[in-house]
């Protein structure tokens, strides 16, 4: 006997798996037996327990593929410097941008993020999304990022919704290796990396290749070594320029090349 049912249904969007498309049903009710679907149908095995969907649309959970939700306060400043013309790297350059967020981020402490991350997902809930992929890189230091992580890895236990966590060292460079963007990479390879692997806090980890942050060079062996290591690269690809990284996503078997907006006809055929 199923444990709850949902009555009244308009309109049920869901996946055909032998159109392997959507489909789209009507007039329909859901069963739900122990938190899986057990039956979709026009009347189905009945329980007193039920949800009046009042004739609206029911949909599958959304999912976020991209998101960096540990951080402190909002850009929303920056974010009308960019309708006014303000390219990211002129913000960037003001010490705007990223490393904004990385000075909340270092002195905040674990609990309070995990406050806003909570308070953020509770959002991201209500309005349809399930699951996230959840990307560190606001810390930029190995006590920071490895902190960012351990806040998405605790609101993943504690709240609905699923938190999928990337490990993000490679973001942007900190202030302190700003003359010095090898020494950075060190760190990132042969200290952020075991660390995040030795308390298994991540399943990906993500480069933003490009001009101003990491070259082809350093985002190959950033990737390459976390993948020695057991996790999956993703990449910030392409997004201002077309530095080739796209083609990199494909050499390192990224299982995503985000941005893309100045890829070229190679990156896409690769």
């Amino acid at each position: 006997m199923p444990s709850l049912k949902l009555i009244n249904i308009n309109q049920l969007v869901s996946y055909n798996s032998e159109t392997k498309g959507m489909e789209i049903r009507e007039n329909v009710e859901i069963a739900i037996d122990d938190g899986v679907i057990a039956e979709i149908g026009y009347k189905v095995n009945g329980t007193d327990k039920q949800i009046d969907c009042n004739g609206k649309l029911v949909t599958p959970g959304f999912v976020d593929a991209h998101t960096h939700p540990v951080f402190l306060n909002g850009r929303e400043d920056e974010f009308v410097m960019r309708l006014k013309g303000v390219t990211y790297e002129e913000i960037a350059a003001e010490g705007g941008g990223i490393i904004n967020s990385v000075k909340d981020v270092r002195r905040a402490s674990e609990n309070e993020l995990i406050a806003r991350v909570s308070s953020r997902m509770d959002r991201f809930l209500t309005l349809g999304t399930t699951t996230i992929e959840s990307k560190s890189g606001y810390g930029l230091n190995t006590d920071s990022e490895i902190k960012s992580l351990k806040v998405i890895d605790e609101v993943n236990k504690s709240h609905k919704i699923d938190m999928i966590a990337t490990f993000m060292g490679a973001h942007a460079i900190p202030p302190e290796f700003k003359d010095s963007t090898d020494e950075y990479v060190d760190l990132i390879c042969n200290e952020m990396l075991p660390a995040v692997v030795h308390q298994g806090i991540a399943q990906f980890n993500d480069v933003f290749c490009e001009n101003g942050y990491f070259t082809i060079d350093q985002s190959r062996r950033i990737l390459s070594k976390g993948k020695d290591k057991g996790l999956i690269p993703r990449m910030h690809a392409d997004e201002f320029n077309d530095s080739g990284a796209a083609k990199l996503a494909a050499e390192v078997g990224a299982i995503s090349a985000d941005h893309l907006m100045h890829v070229s006809n190679a990156g896409i055929e690769a």
